[in-house]
């Protein structure tokens, strides 16, 4: 499979007819200011001993895969066609994955995102890669997700930026937030403040049990434990918690297992979506 990847491509009228990841080799596309036909020449990923390429539909099937992600990944020809992303992605429960990747998610054709995190090959070890993540639309309109997928360099990790990640979860989520192992805050997405009127100072160092109702305490704990024990995403369908002013606020909350630069569980990173009541 041949792959495309570009920053951007314009029209000689300077308007902007594709920005991200594609794959496919050639592509013709008409600007609909001025009717040009813009025609967009093969270009070969290199190195691809270093990365490889994943087509998702909107079930979270792997529809097709280039070789490298074969050899990278440990799995025999064509064995990975079929799969849920969730075997090569554990870290990301099914139901996160409908919110990216499925009817509706937020992913727009207009731009890629950039994350950092863990694959798992076939061995069931983890492998540190960056994924530049981009909608597809093929020639059959039915909805696809494109995942390409750089090997990370743990020794040079610090110089992937978490802008391009925070520029992905605040278009997939309305909110997120870091816990420890221990539920202690460690960082909040600046739409905490904005939709709860949360500062940074009021949640680091505060553990996430202390912004619940008393009665809905020692349930909240008991799931933590139980997953984090695990090391293991776990959904909460409705959270109930209060804002700054102390009213009571609900929202449907996934809980992502985060992992250090050796690959030991670190606590969680919770991406929230607000549930609007009557």
């Amino acid at each position: 499979m041949d792959t495309l990847f570009l920053n951007e491509h314009r029209c000689k009228c300077g308007k902007l007819l594709l920005r991200g990841v594609f794959f496919d080799g050639a592509l013709e596309i008409k600007c609909h200011r001025c009717g040009e036909i813009n025609e967009i020449g093969r270009l070969k990923l290199e190195n691809d001993k270093y990365q490889y390429l994943l087509i998702i539909n909107d079930q979270g099937i792997v529809t097709n895969a280039s070789d490298s992600a074969y050899r990278i990944l440990g799995y025999d020809n064509h064995e990975l066609i079929g799969e849920h992303f969730t075997s090569i992605n554990p870290t990301m429960p099914e139901e996160i994955g409908q919110k990216f990747f499925g009817q509706d998610s937020r992913l727009s054709e207009d731009n890629y995102y950039q994350l950092d995190t863990f694959h798992q090959n076939h061995n069931g070890e983890k492998i540190p890669v960056t994924i530049f993540v981009k909608l597809y639309l093929p020639t059959n309109k039915k909805r696809h997700v494109l995942l390409s997928v750089k090997l990370r360099d743990l020794d040079l990790s610090s110089i992937y930026s978490e802008q391009e990640e925070s520029r992905f979860l605040d278009k997939a989520c309305d909110f997120y937030f870091d816990i420890d192992k221990n539920g202690k805050g460690e960082y909040i997405s600046p739409s905490v403040e904005k939709l709860f009127g949360f500062t940074q100072e009021a949640i680091l160092g505060k553990n996430y049990f202390s912004f619940l109702p008393a009665s809905n305490v020692i349930e909240a704990r008991k799931t933590f434990d139980y997953f984090s024990s695990r090391q293991e995403p776990y959904r909460v369908l409705r959270d109930t918690g209060f804002d700054s002013r102390g009213q009571r606020i609900h929202n449907e909350l996934y809980f992502t297992p985060k992992f250090d630069d050796k690959g030991d569980f670190s606590g969680y990173r919770v991406l929230g979506w607000v549930i609007k009541t009557p």
